[in-house]
């Protein structure tokens, strides 16, 4: 008995040895404090320490998402990176800057909103630097201390986010709410005689930057006003110039509105019979008044060659893409008939900030919509100049670029660009 009560004893004495031992602390910290990454980039972080079972989070995964210690930047900005066991944590600062270096965000790059709404933008601040915010345009958004904008009226503003070292910028668009179009100007040629407070006439014979052969001039017999139409008459004649030292096989006429008639957005459209023949060139209009070609801008509403019968041509022409170049934007369309056979209706409809605050310009014939091209960025001047007025031209070249080889037995008859009306339409913001 005296064996089993000692026994017992020892295995109490023991138990208590044991419970007294202290508790062994879990550990957990992070094999650096601080990181620094660009965009794209992907780091392993250690977990350093007795932890099991750690559960990683990162505070902004807007910025940098974290699996497992893989950390991944994503955006612009800064994030803390979490190591969790328990109770017990351990915590890593990322900063996360653009692929080129740079500290700031802002996003997204484009809101569209309505009069009256309000948008919060995201921003990351790598540093935690002051920053500011502003607007290009506090009439058409304003902005608060913490990219919280207002829109105001209908239009296009810049919001700029800068700190002491960059800025970034993003672009909100407010919608336009448009009434109907109403007819702001219009020319129905049924007078005697052009009228020269809305018409200049060019003059003269130096190809005109397309290799054309012909001769403008402000004769009555290259244009004239009869039975309510313009008349533009190509003629095959010798014509001298430049005191009798030039000489032009082929006459006809030119004019245009610049300085009296321009505008800026709207329908614009005019009913034309065009002359046909190998070697026209008719065309329908429109150049910039701001500056020299191209960066003024071009509008080729409707150019005819009279080889290719069938075929409207449409075309834009900008400081980035022209005709010099090769590269301008154009379309064409070939009909199933031959457009010197009759009348037809020329037009564009040229709308200002459409959609997500960009213009478009959309080209048809006969109130049919053959082609559209939309603003590329908004007020560029070089990809976009078509914010600013522009005036109208009519013109019936002979041969050129475009125009081709001449076939002078076209001349056996007239060939005449008639000109029945031209009319502009324009909208104003709704109520």
């Amino acid at each position: 008995m005296r064996k089993v009560f000692i026994l017992f004893t020892t295995i109490v004495a023991l138990l208590v040895l044991v419970s007294c031992e202290p508790e062994v602390p879990v550990t957990l910290s992070l094999s650096t404090n601080t990181v620094q990454l660009k965009v794209g980039d992907i780091y392993t972080i250690e977990a350093v320490g007795t932890a099991t079972n750690i559960d990683w989070t990162s505070s902004d995964e807007e910025v940098a998402e974290v699996y497992h210690g893989v950390i991944t930047a994503k955006a612009i900005g800064a994030t803390v990176v979490t190591a969790r066991s328990g109770n017990v944590f351990a915590e890593c600062m990322v900063y996360v800057t653009g692929t080129d270096g740079a500290t700031l965000r802002i996003s997204p790059p484009l809101v569209t909103m309505k009069v009256g709404e309000t948008h919060q933008f995201s921003y990351g601040n790598t540093y935690a630097l002051d920053l500011t915010w502003s607007s290009s345009d506090a009439a058409v958004v304003s902005v608060n201390e913490t990219g919280l904008v207002t829109a105001l009226k209908p239009g296009n503003a810049v919001i700029t986010l800068a700190s002491p070292m960059e800025s970034v910028t993003a672009t909100v668009a407010v919608t336009h709410a448009w009434g109907e179009y109403t007819m702001v100007w219009s020319d129905e040629f049924n007078g005697t005689a052009l009228d020269e407070s809305v018409w200049n006439y060019n003059i003269g014979g130096n190809g005109w930057g397309n290799n054309e052969k012909q001769y403008y001039s402000n004769r009555p017999e290259n244009i004239r006003l009869k039975d309510g139409c313009l008349e533009i008459e190509a003629r095959k004649e010798l014509y001298l110039f430049n005191n009798n030292k030039d000489t032009c096989k082929y006459t006809s006429a030119r004019i245009h509105s610049k300085g009296k008639k321009e505008f800026k957005y709207g329908r614009i459209e005019a009913r034309i019979k065009f002359p046909g023949g190998k070697g026209t060139w008719p065309a329908f209009w429109m150049l910039g008044s701001t500056g020299n070609w191209p960066n003024c801008g071009e509008i080729d509403i409707i150019e005819h060659i009279g080889s290719q019968p069938t075929r409207a041509s449409f075309a834009l022409h900008t400081a980035k893409k022209n005709g010099m170049k090769g590269n301008n934007w154009a379309k064409t369309h070939f009909f199933d008939y031959s457009l010197a056979d009759d009348f037809h209706i020329y037009g564009i409809e040229w709308a200002q900030e459409e959609k997500d605050g960009k213009d478009v310009i959309r080209f048809s014939v006969d109130g049919v919509q053959y082609a559209e091209v939309w603003e590329e960025v908004i007020d560029d001047n070089d990809t976009w100049p078509f914010n600013k007025p522009e005036y109208i031209i009519f013109n019936l070249a002979i041969g050129g670029n475009m125009g081709g080889s001449i076939d002078d037995a076209i001349f056996d008859t007239q060939r005449i660009m008639f000109v029945d009306w031209v009319r502009v339409y324009q909208r104003k913001e709704a109520e």
